[in-house]
């Protein structure tokens, strides 16, 4: 029998342009994720830097570097709580600014997805398309994590990628309104099942300039099943994650006789147009 890992996803609000007063809520925030058990714990997108800003100019003074001492921060709290975390933020490098999202721990900065599929939509509309084409998979100690955020739920190559690249959670920070229930309803459960991964989806259910947030914050299972979901309420949500079940691709409903293997029955070589 293998040993579960936990896994915790954030819904929690944010003020915008305020890094330092996200950065102090966010501790107690993880006290609440180590006091259940959680190793991972997920936030939403653009937490530290909030998200419905009106020009880039307001975006760019919220922005926070790599080098920077918020980050330092977070590793402190991650050193306290014995915790990692993926953590949404606006990045400023030089003159470009991106929306990111970048998982932590106790020794670090393990490593940033920066978003490439950009709504005309609060902060987006503001923010640079990253270069380079590195898939965001990253170590951790629950497992591989690979990171998309919001939007790129929209978009099934994206988690497929991340899933073939040997991701056993997906890490899905969010800023998804109001608007956006067929995202959270829907979205959610076929791309972990499609994919055979855990799905940890960190939304907010406040609001921030004219958005209203839709919350439902949830963990899905490699099969599709919701094993949590946060409704409107604010809080951490904690699951155990069974890793293994996210490495075997394959559903068995009578062995020998009934078994399906969409893994290893794809066909890559069909799927492209000239």
């Amino acid at each position: 029998m293998t040993e579960s890992a936990y896994v915790a996803v954030a819904q929690v609000p944010a003020v915008l342009g305020d890094v330092a007063h996200n950065l102090a809520a966010m501790g107690g925030w993880m006290k609440q994720a180590t006091e259940k058990g959680a190793k991972l714990l997920v936030f939403p997108e653009c937490y530290l830097s909030g998200y419905m800003f009106e020009s880039r100019d307001d975006a760019y003074a919220s922005a926070i570097e790599q080098g920077g001492l918020e980050l330092e921060q977070v590793r402190l709290l991650c050193a306290e709580h014995s915790l990692e975390v993926v953590v949404g933020f606006l990045e400023r490098v030089g003159p470009k600014l991106y929306n990111v999202a970048a998982v932590i721990g106790p020794n670090g900065v393990t490593g940033i997805h920066r978003k490439r599929h950009l709504p005309f939509l609060g902060a987006d509309r503001f923010v640079d398309e990253p270069e380079g084409i590195d898939v965001s998979v990253f170590d951790t100690a629950v497992g591989k994590v690979g990171v998309a955020i919001c939007y790129e739920i929209r978009f099934p190559e994206v988690s497929r990628t991340l899933a073939l690249a040997g991701a056993d959670f997906i890490a899905l920070p969010t800023n998804w309104p109001v608007q956006s229930v067929l995202l959270a309803d829907y979205f959610t459960r076929v791309r972990a099942a499609e994919n055979f991964v855990f799905f940890l989806v960190a939304n907010r259910a406040d609001s921030e300039g004219d958005a209203d947030f839709l919350g439902k914050s949830q963990i899905i299972d490699p099969l599709g099943n919701v094993i949590v979901n946060a409704g409107t309420d604010d809080g951490i949500l904690v699951a155990a994650a069974d890793v293994d079940r996210a490495r075997n691709k394959t559903i068995a409903f009578k062995a020998g006789e009934f078994e399906l293997s969409p893994w290893k029955d794809r066909r890559p070589a069909t799927y492209r147009l000239d």
